[in-house]
């Protein structure tokens, strides 16, 4: 049975036509794809070549950096400050000379005197030899010094000089023999005796660094300028006064001696006699 009406298929579309929605937004075009670049040579490489060059200029300080910065009001101004000091000294000139002479004298000579081992005097050792019962004489001659003259003899204090030579090189032996003579070194004053006063400072320091209470050299020693014997006549009793030994002569030398001098009075006397009766008879 055939149909009715019959429409063609191009009049007649099955499906109708799709219209686009219109956005309100502008749509953005797709990303292009990328596009390898060529590589430059080497000679056209710009930006590497500046990189380069930048690798060849030298790094900054870190001095330089912080001068930079600083400021001009945070440097110090080294001229403010010396016109601040001499500001300070023209306002107060008695208090800087006090200060200066207290830093260049006192303080030395306080030093200087509180020092457990310095020179004294000859007369200082005497009245410290005197009046401390602590303290000693100590005399580091050699033995050929000491036969050409005695050490000064202390009977009156109640005391007597020890006699230890001291030789360079030798210091650990002579420590060793002067705490044998000593037996309480920390409560052991010492006045050291030279023939001089070359050795005897450094003999003093070695002794109070090794345990002795204190030690003070002679300054003169026993022979040189205001030492011992030159001060002796003027300052010093007679009981401790030093002179040279006279030398003894060969027994056989002074046996000869007293064998001529009475053959002298021998012949003397007989001249005498002899004479006399030469007078006696004349006067008969």
């Amino acid at each position: 049975m055939k149909p009715i009406l019959q429409i063609p298929t191009p009049h007649l579309p099955l499906r109708l036509p799709h219209t686009p929605k219109t956005s309100p937004f502008p749509t953005l075009p797709p990303p292009k794809t990328h596009v390898p670049i060529k590589k430059l040579p080497p000679f056209l490489n710009f930006p590497a070549i500046l990189a380069s060059q930048s690798l060849l200029l030298p790094f900054p300080s870190p001095a330089a950096a912080e001068s930079e910065l600083l400021s001009p009001s945070d440097k110090i101004n080294i001229e403010s400050i010396l016109v601040s000091i001499d500001d300070f000294f023209n306002r107060y000139p008695f208090f800087v000379a006090g200060c200066t002479f207290i830093w260049l004298v006192v303080i030395p000579l306080t030093e200087e005197y509180l020092k457990k081992y310095k020179f004294v005097s000859a007369i200082d050792a005497f009245r410290k030899l005197r009046d401390d019962p602590s303290a000693q004489l100590l005399d580091i001659r050699k033995k050929q010094s000491l036969d050409f003259m005695r050490s000064p003899n202390l009977r009156i204090l109640g005391k007597s000089a020890v006699q230890v030579e001291f030789t360079e090189g030798g210091e650990e032996g002579f420590l060793r023999e002067v705490k044998k003579r000593f037996g309480n070194p920390e409560s052991t004053v010492l006045c050291v005796l030279d023939n001089f006063d070359g050795k005897s400072l450094e003999v003093a320091e070695l002794l109070f660094k090794n345990g002795f209470k204190e030690a003070y050299a002679i300054k003169g020693g026993l022979r040189g300028n205001d030492g011992w014997q030159a001060i002796q006549e003027t300052l010093l009793p007679p009981a401790v006064h030093v002179y040279p030994r006279k030398k003894k002569r060969n027994s056989s030398v002074q046996l000869e001696e007293i064998r001529l001098n009475t053959d002298d009075q021998n012949t003397g006397n007989g001249q005498a006699a002899s004479s006399a009766v030469k007078q006696e008879q004349n006067q008969n």
